[in-house]
C-alpha cells in the first residue's frame, strides 16, 4: 500500500462505519431470520454411525492439535505486518500466542475446532446420547471452516507466496509442517469430509462467512488500535479510499466461498464423481506444497 494514498485521504471513520454497519445487519439478520432451525436441520445431517468416518475425524483432529503445538514450540515467527501510525512494513517474530494472530491461524483453529466437535459428537451418538447444540456448534464451525481454509489456500498461493518472490525474501518458513496444515491440509481434510459426509447445506449459511469476516476485522483493529500497534495484511488499513470496499469484500468472499462449496454439494445429488473431480480439480488450483523451482 503506497503512503501517499494513506497520507492523502483519510477514510479511518467510513471505513469503521462500514464495519459497525455491517456488524448490525448481520446481528439483525441473525435475531429475526429461521436460521437457529437452519442449523438445526442441517446439522442432523452431519450425523454419522461409521467408524471410518470416526477414524478419520480422529486422525484429522490429531494432525491438526499436532500443528498448534508445533507452531507454539518451533520457535520465534516471521511475520510481515504494517504499523498503524506509520503505515510502514516491518518484520516481527512473534512467539506463543502471538502468532494466532493470522487469519490462517484461525483457519487451523476452525479446523480443529471442527474435528474436535465432529469427533466428539459422534462418539456420544455412539451412546443413545445427542446434543443439538453441540451438533450446531459443529455445523456452523464447519460451514466457517471449510470456507475459510479454501480462501486461506487461496490467498496463500496466489498472493502471499507470490508477494515474498517477488520482493525476494526468504520465505522457507511458509511450508514448515503447521504452515502446510494452516495453507493446504485444511482445505483439503474438509472438502473430503465434505463429501464423505454429504451433508445437506443450505445457502442460507453464507451468513457465517460475513460473520466470521466481520469477528476478524474487529480483531484485526482491536489488535491495531489497543494491543500491538499493527495491522497483520496490508489492506486492512483504514485510512485509503479503498478501505471501505475491502472490508466489505474480505467479509463477503468467505460467503461467496461457501456458496461455491454449497454449489458442489448440490452436484454430489446428482453425479458424486462429478463433485468428487471439482474439489479436486479445485484443490489443486489453490494448495502448493512447497516453492516453485523460479522461486529460488
Amino acid at each position: 500500500m503506497d503512503n501517499s494514498d494513506v497520507s492523502r485521504d483519510d477514510y479511518t471513520n467510513i471505513t469503521i462505519a462500514t464495519i459497525i454497519s455491517l456488524s448490525l445487519a448481520i446481528i439483525l439478520y441473525l435475531s429475526f431470520s429461521e436460521i437457529v432451525q437452519t442449523v438445526i436441520e442441517v446439522s442432523e445431517s452431519f450425523v454419522t454411525e461409521s467408524p471410518l468416518i470416526l477414524l478419520y475425524r480422529l486422525i484429522c483432529l490429531c494432525v491438526g492439535i499436532y500443528a498448534i503445538v508445533s507452531m507454539f514450540t518451533c520457535g520465534p515467527g516471521n511475520m510481515r505486518v504494517v504499523t498503524r501510525t506509520e503505515n510502514k512494513q516491518v518484520v516481527l517474530n512473534p512467539v506463543g500466542v502471538e502468532k494466532f494472530v493470522t487469519f490462517s491461524s484461525w483457519t487451523l483453529l476452525m479446523y480443529v475446532g471442527y474435528f474436535l466437535t465432529a469427533s466428539i459428537g459422534q462418539i456420544i451418538e455412539m451412546y443413545n446420547y445427542s446434543n443439538t447444540l453441540l451438533l450446531g456448534i459443529q455445523t456452523m464451525m464447519f460451514v466457517t471452516g471449510i470456507s475459510m481454509a479454501f480462501l486461506t489456500a487461496t490467498i496463500v498461493r496466489y498472493i502471499i507466496l507470490p508477494d515474498e518472490v517477488k520482493i525476494g525474501r526468504d520465505h522457507g518458513h511458509m511450508f514448515l509442517f503447521h504452515e502446510q496444515i494452516m495453507h493446504n491440509f485444511a482445505a483439503i481434510f474438509l472438502a473430503f469430509e465434505l463429501l464423505m459426509i454429504e451433508p445437506e447445506l443450505h445457502p442460507q449459511l453464507a451468513i457465517f462467512g460475513l460473520l466470521i469476516g466481520i469477528v476478524y476485522l474487529i480483531f484485526a483493529y482491536w489488535l491495531a488500535y489497543y494491543s500491538g500497534g499493527y495491522f497483520v495484511y496490508s489492506f486492512l488499513h483504514p485510512k485509503p479510499k479503498t478501505a471501505p470496499a475491502f472490508v466489505i469484500g474480505i467479509a463477503s468472499i468467505i460467503a461467496l466461498f461457501y456458496l461455491g462449496l454449497w454449489s458442489i454439494t448440490l452436484l454430489n445429488q446428482y453425479n458424486s464423481w462429478l463433485s468428487w473431480l471439482v474439489i479436486i480439480v479445485w484443490l489443486s488450483l489453490i494448495v502448493q506444497f512447497r516453492p516453485d523451482i523460479t522461486d529460488n
